[in-house]
């Protein structure tokens, strides 16, 4: 089976958008944005190792404690196909880097179903 992908949305209010606010969202730290990821999933069981995945690093926040600024897993909304994150925007580079392990656990986390027959 293929891994599963995720593959970042640019965000639409952007796309256009001239040098200024771009100058813009690199000063101001406390402007949010959402974040979109896109989600390349096989099967329901694919969605139940995301969930999976999810949860563990939740519990693993719980007990060691979020560093300052940090972002949670718990923050952002997740629909069948489609992460949504909204972030300040010096969280960004940690939300990618979140995301990016979220997807790496989840596919040991299906391989580890799919070992046991589930």
């Amino acid at each position: 089976m293929k891994p599963i992908k995720v593959v970042e949305i640019a965000d639409a209010s952007f796309a256009g958008s001239d040098d200024r606010d771009a100058v813009a969202l690199r000063i101001d730290p406390s402007r949010r944005i959402t974040l979109r990821f896109q989600l390349k999933l096989a099967s329901s069981g694919d969605l139940e190792a995301l969930r999976y995945a999810r949860r563990a690093m939740i519990r693993e926040e719980r007990t060691r404690g979020l560093e300052w600024d940090e972002p949670s897993m718990e923050d952002p909304g997740f629909l069948t196909s489609e992460i949504r994150w909204f972030v300040l925007t010096s969280q960004v580079a940690w939300c990618r880097q979140k995301v990016s392990e979220l997807i790496e656990r989840t596919n040991r986390a299906r391989e580890a179903m799919r070992s046991l027959g589930l």
